[in-house]
């Protein structure tokens, strides 16, 4: 079980968190005798989910080194960080004990956070019930997506067969900073948790959601969201379904749209790409952007003038010549005014050092959904989808796809996942979940290190144990009656 260190932290990084909100006003939370926070009307409940760590996930970035598309180049992978050099090499623990690893507290805490609106703000004052509902059940839904996170960090990949036995992580409903007793559920408990906090709280969320930047949960993407957890449990009919159902309650006060990237990525384009440098300027920003339905952003330090992970030449070479996306990748080293460039055709991503695509996309819900019709063989909508979102990234006579069989299908819908966000950590979650997919049985995962010249120096094959993370070790060590993962 967990002792009392584990809330205590994360208590502290919340409330430390809360000093800093964006949108309060003076004075707005104070901290009683016993270090409660306190929040007192429904605006200041709605004022919490403004907080800076609810916003985003800090540098989380480890489920890009961890996927197979990477690759490093000894000279600039070798003086990187040791949870890098430790995730590349798929080690049994990743963080040194000291170290306390940025997903899982980031994560934790928003559920402190989340749970603490979720319980009070019904007796919060000022409000209408209405009002108040729609904080908790916005509360909730989002509470989902971070659990969704964390069983998919934590948890085994979900397998109907053993979710029910496979350890999952602690069920946490109380915001309470004296609580001493906690204990691993099954990853099946957690589904459970995580469909039961959405399913009975869609209905009170708002069509459209009042924070512009779109970092709050509304109706369309919990509902997307809970599609995407269907799919990664294999129940795709139930998938499916949600994902249509999305589409007809998208939100009408801003737009949602996929960019065109024959128009923006192009030399004159909206974005400033310039060929040169390979690179662009004007984009929107990752939590503006139009794509974007639930702006969860994470910092990665692998962009935009990182040398340490690299694209293989494997995942680049799923582009066509004309694929538009091709244009966020360059094969100069940095800095680029030194013409260094990377062995075997391998390129490093640039852009925003802050990633986009961490929650719920637009481009992805094509994908979701595409992936849905394949596997219940509704091959001529996954067409229409797949044809929809490549169409806004390569010329429109390159996007179409002739794909007759279903598992070539799906097969062509990951690797267009693959292609949509190579190197910003979707592909990890992809692994995982399809590790358990008969379909995708038996496929070795390989991370090689190569000297400066393109000779492969080491090589090192994930197995199925390093799926799934570690507990951090410092939490381990002041919970030694808390079973790690093996």
């Amino acid at each position: 079980m967990l002792k009392k260190n584990f809330i205590i932290i994360l208590f502290c990084i919340v409330l430390t968190s809360c000093i800093v909100l964006t949108s309060c006003k003076k004075n707005f939370l104070e901290v009683d005798p016993i270090g409660r926070v306190i929040a007192k009307t429904t605006n200041d409940y709605n004022n919490l989910f403004y907080n800076t760590a609810l916003l985003a996930t800090g540098s989380s970035d480890i489920q890009i080194t961890l996927s197979d598309e990477v690759a490093g180049v000894s000279t600039y992978l070798s003086p990187a960080a040791v949870r890098i050099q430790n995730a590349f090499r798929w080690e049994k623990d990743i963080y040194l004990d000291t170290e306390d690893p940025v997903e899982f507290v980031r994560l934790t805490g928003h559920v402190y956070l989340l749970n603490k609106i979720a319980n009070e703000v019904m007796g919060s004052t000022e409000g209408s019930e209405s009002e108040k509902r729609a904080l908790q059940a916005e509360a909730l839904a989002t509470r989902a997506w971070s659990y969704f996170m964390l069983i998919n960090y934590y948890g085994k990949p979900y397998n109907p067969a053993t979710s029910a036995s496979d350890p999952g992580f602690p069920i946490v409903t109380e915001a309470d900073a004296a609580a001493t007793s906690f204990t691993r559920v099954s990853v099946q408990a957690v589904y459970d948790f995580i469909i039961k906090d959405l399913t009975e709280n869609i209905p009170d969320l708002p069509r459209n959601s009042n924070y512009a930047l779109r970092q709050r949960m509304n109706k369309s993407s919990a509902i997307i969201l809970l599609g995407k957890v269907y799919l990664f449990m294999g129940r795709y009919a139930e998938a499916l379904e949600q994902l249509n159902l999305a589409a007809t309650l998208l939100p009408t006060n801003v737009t949602t749209e996929i960019y065109d990237y024959n128009q923006t990525l192009v030399v004159g384009g909206s974005w400033g790409y310039s060929p040169t440098v390979n690179s662009y300027t004007n984009g929107p920003l990752p939590f503006q952007s139009n794509e974007g339905m639930l702006a969860r952003n994470f910092s990665s330090s692998f962009m935009p003038t990182s040398n340490v992970l690299l694209l293989t030449r494997e995942a680049y070479n799923l582009y066509g010549a004309n694929d538009q996306r091709k244009k966020l990748f360059t094969a100069k080293a940095n800095p680029a005014s030194t013409n260094v460039t990377f062995p075997l055709n391998m390129v490093r991503r640039y852009g925003y050092n802050t990633v986009p695509s961490y929650g719920i996309t637009y481009p992805e819900y094509f994908l979701l959904r595409a992936e849905c019709k394949a596997r219940t063989n509704d091959l001529a909508g996954a067409k229409e989808d797949l044809e929809t979102l490549r169409k806004k990234r390569m010329p429109a006579t390159d996007a179409v796809v002739n794909i007759s069989d279903r598992n070539e299908m799906i097969r062509f819908v990951i690797d267009e996942r693959q292609r949509e966000f190579a190197m910003t950590g979707y592909r990890w979650f992809d692994i995982r979940r399809l590790s358990v997919d008969p379909l995708f049985f038996g496929k070795t995962y390989t991370h090689v290190i190569y000297d400066i010249s393109g000779t492969p120096l080491e090589t090192f094959t994930l197995t199925p144990d390093r799926m799934t993370l570690r507990l951090p070790l410092k939490l381990m060590s002041q919970n030694p009656s808390m079973i790690n993962n093996p």
